[in-house]
């Protein structure tokens, strides 16, 4: 997971301490969290992205070419293939979120995935009440203030059932299916706390190992075992961070029979062991 210093709630987001981070689009430019970059100028991320735009125009190309206007609302679900956008007069808002907090999204995004056009149009009430808890957010990522992590939960929350609403009259089926790398993400992402390999996975998909192995890494830039990997360790962080269970209990929960095997994973991934990221977020 990348280190890249900046401001203390960019730290915390990257480092998983934190559920969200929330940023503006400015007039010229906006300096974002753009994940792993691919051949051909392509942009992979394990977290979801929500772009509200409240003025210019935004062009990129992520399950074909979009061009957003105001009003509109971009879903890019964790894993998707797609290009850095570029905004012309831009403002507006980019939130970005672990996948163990998506719950009252999840369908939204599985739709994405599955085919469905990456962008919403929302209602002018709609869109009023979504810019008005973006800048709730980011304030509160920015703050310190006791029950903070219950307020970004909450207002994530509030954003996430907004954009589901405003999806059952503006989501629609796009020009590009499900391509076989959504298809095994998909499946790992229902699958990831149960044994679960990369031969499950070619199953699931009715393709030979070898050939999901090679279109999952060519398409996404990691391979299906990371993807797994990163699946578990959003559980992992969920339980560490809203539970006070062991160590060998959260490590069951999230598909480990073995608790050393556990620990040494997260450290991989986090650069501390559960206990003690468990330990700094309390602390925070």
């Amino acid at each position: 997971m990348s280190q890249t210093p900046g401001p203390p709630a960019l730290v915390a987001f990257q480092q998983g301490r934190a559920p969200l981070f929330v940023s503006r689009i400015e007039r010229h430019a906006h300096q974002g969290l753009h994940g792993r970059a691919r051949p051909g100028g392509k942009r992979v991320h394990p977290y979801a992205v929500v772009v509200l735009l409240t003025g210019g125009r935004s062009r990129v190309r992520h399950a074909g070419a979009l061009e957003l206007r105001p009003g509109d609302v971009h879903l890019i679900p964790p894993g998707d293939s797609h290009a850095e956008a570029h905004f012309e007069q831009a403002t507006g808002w980019a939130l970005t979120f672990w996948p163990e907090q998506a719950d009252p999204s999840t369908r939204l995004f599985s739709q994405v995935r599955g085919g469905c056009h990456p962008v919403l149009r929302p209602t002018p009430a709609q869109h009023r009440r979504l810019e008005q808890w973006m800048q709730v957010l980011e304030e509160e990522c920015e703050g310190s203030e006791e029950g903070r992590e219950e307020a970004l939960a909450s207002l994530l929350r509030l954003v996430l059932v907004e954009l589901v609403r405003a999806s059952a009259s503006t989501l629609r089926s796009g020009t590009e299916g499900s391509s076989l790398a959504r298809q095994a993400l998909a499946f790992v992402e229902k699958s990831a706390l149960k044994p679960l390999s990369l031969s499950d996975v070619a199953r699931a998909v009715a393709r030979t190992p070898a050939h999901v192995a090679t279109t999952v890494r060519g398409e996404t830039g990691r391979t299906v075992g990371e993807w797994i990997l990163a699946q578990r360790m959003a559980e992992a962080r969920r339980r560490l961070r809203g539970t006070d269970a062991p160590m060998d209990t959260i490590a069951r929960q999230v598909g480990y029979a073995d608790v050393t095997h556990f620990i040494r994973q997260f450290r991989r991934v986090h650069g501390q062991t559960p206990a003690r990221w468990r330990r700094a977020g309390e602390a925070a």
